[in-house]
């Protein structure tokens, strides 16, 4: 072996390898790990030739990897306007939401029948309950398209532009899989849709573009991320991440999950599994129900709440029946396409593994590792069903922190206080992943890591202590599990000879550090195939 082209030296490294050992440095040539050892051993390796990194102490983690999130949808917000309430952001009442669109109407010189966004909207939070209509939002903006995303990203607030571009007026029923939310005492609609009456807004959002895109990995990568997911990309998305990195390889390697609708186009195609440019199109996305901050998750047992339009009994809503679950499952197993699907409440969890096991009864072999996305109201007994049908799930710990005290009241303590069960996932011999969603939550991974290991709402209950995990665990959740579940344990995830030389530098460690210090740990630097491709 020549010299290596790069050396990490004087570094705590944490490797993440399965005998969890730590080492001081690192040498890395043609982007891959070539020795892994004390200073001194890696320092002999060098020549004039080698670029040498003294990192006085800092701690080398493998670079994170994204089970989940949404990079091309989420692009578009950048430049509009973030409505989070507190501790993420500071909207508390519907004048600082009214305030927040006019900014952003004036920072992108919007013009009449442009499109203002916010993002992050969460009524639950806000001081004032955050009741927002089409008709507010129109005593001021009623020239332009409006939309305020809810922080699920499973439904929206909308003005009457949107309304009329839509097509939804008082004649216009519920569409199956969703609810448009009525003016009291009318059929009116008030502004406010859900689900499958969401997802159509989300089609005639403006896309990102590549500035955007490149913009959204850039930030990833600021983050520590080497690997980001776009959740649920239709084939104008896939073909914008394929054409941006064909054409300049972006800092990041980012996988696509074709969106469902989209899954026999992607399939004739032929683009499923292949890669250009660290752009791959790696399975595809189903969707099977909603939130369970919007109550729109389908559980069996009935949300103490009722449902967003004050149902009584309500379980929340399936957004694709059985039958087209079960079609869509076995077309993507008997095209050796890997499954994502979204799955909040046990009842979609029920439904994924029924149309598995249909799909597999009927000859269809499964790819390996479906992923139940999220698997948050889910019942203990599912993570027996999940290591029997080779089920790997993806979890969503920092629901815990910012919408732990809304899921006690929806649903009691018993079921809140089990979302996410990662403890016991991990005890069964799972490899759990825990993602961000984002643009649904930060997607800050020491962030992530913090809430899977204390679990603590913000205001102050400890959202099932049991279901807590140590910090090496929260840690092999974002590098060697989540590469696990893409199936590519074995060139990334964690710090090994041969792997990808894709690091996060921190300047401390998550390992060492007390817990409430994690959530605090900085991102200094982030190498990817052995370049630097973001430095504080």
């Amino acid at each position: 072996m020549g010299a290596p082209e790069l050396i990490l030296i004087n570094a705590s490294v944490v490797t993440v390898d399965d005998a969890g050992s730590t080492a001081e440095a690192v040498a890395v040539a043609d982007g891959k790990i070539v020795a892994v050892g004390t200073t001194d051993e890696i320092r002999a390796l060098a020549d004039e030739s080698t670029e040498v990194l003294d990192l006085a102490g800092k701690t080398v983690v493998p670079g994170f990897i994204d089970p989940h999130s949404h990079i091309t949808a989420g692009a578009p917000y950048i430049k509009h306007a973030a409505l989070h309430t507190p501790p993420v952001g500071d909207t508390r009442t519907v004048q600082d939401i009214l305030r927040k669109l006019g900014e952003a109407r004036d920072r992108n010189n919007a013009q009449p029948g442009d499109w203002i966004l916010g993002w992050g909207y969460y009524p639950d939070e806000m001081d004032d309950g955050g009741k927002i209509t089409a008709a507010i939002i129109d005593e001021e903006f009623s020239d332009y398209r409006v939309a305020l995303i809810h922080i699920s990203n499973h439904g929206a607030v909308v003005n009457g532009k949107v309304l009329e571009l839509l097509e939804y007026t008082a004649e216009t029923p519920d569409p199956d899989g969703g609810t448009i939310i009525r003016t009291e005492g009318s059929q009116d609609p008030s502004g406010e849709i859900w689900e499958q009456a969401f997802f159509p807004l989300m089609f005639q959002l403006p896309p990102a573009g590549e500035e955007e895109l490149r913009a959204m990995a850039a930030e990833y990568a600021r983050w520590g991320y080497t690997v980001a997911q776009d959740g649920a990309a239709d084939m104008s998305a896939v073909n914008l991440v394929r054409e941006s990195a064909t054409a300049n390889p972006l800092p990041i390697d980012v996988k696509s999950l074709v969106f469902f609708p989209d899954l026999q186009k992607a399939i004739d195609a032929k683009i499923i599994g292949t890669e250009v440019g660290g752009h791959s199109v790696h399975g595809t996305k189903l969707i099977l129900d909603g939130s369970p901050q919007g109550r729109t998750a389908n559980v069996t047992e009935e949300y103490v709440t009722g449902g967003p339009s004050g149902e009584t009994h309500w379980h929340g809503i399936a957004v694709i029946d059985q039958d087209e679950t079960n079609s869509l499952v076995e077309l993507a197993y008997r095209n050796g396409v890997q499954v994502f699907a979204h799955c909040n409440g046990d009842a979609s969890v029920d439904q994924l593994l029924t149309a598995h096991r249909a799909a597999v009864e009927a000859g269809a072999e499964a790819p390996g590792r479906t992923v139940p996305i999220h698997s948050q109201v889910m019942r203990l007994d599912q993570l027996d069903d999940y290591v029997a049908e080779d089920f790997e799930p993806s979890m969503f710990t920092i629901h815990t922190w910012i919408f732990g005290d809304t899921h006690v009241k929806n649903f009691g303590e018993e079921r809140a206080f089990g979302i996410s069960p990662m403890r016991s996932a991990i005890d069964k011999g799972l490899h759990p992943t825990n993602h961000s969603d984002f643009p649904v939550t930060p997607m800050n991974p020491l962030q992530l890591m913090w809430t899977a290991v204390v679990r603590r709402s913000t205001g102050g209950t400890v959202i099932g202590e049991a279901q807590r995990i140590t910090p090496l665990e929260a840690l092999q959740a974002l590098t060697i599990n989540a590469a696990y579940e893409y199936r590519e344990e074995a060139v990334r995830g964690s710090i090994e000879i041969g792997k990808k030389a894709d690091f996060a530098v921190l300047d401390a460690n998550p390992i060492e550090a007390d817990a409430d210090a994690i959530k605090d740990i900085a991102v200094v630097r982030t190498i990817k195939d052995g370049r630097t491709v973001f430095e504080a």
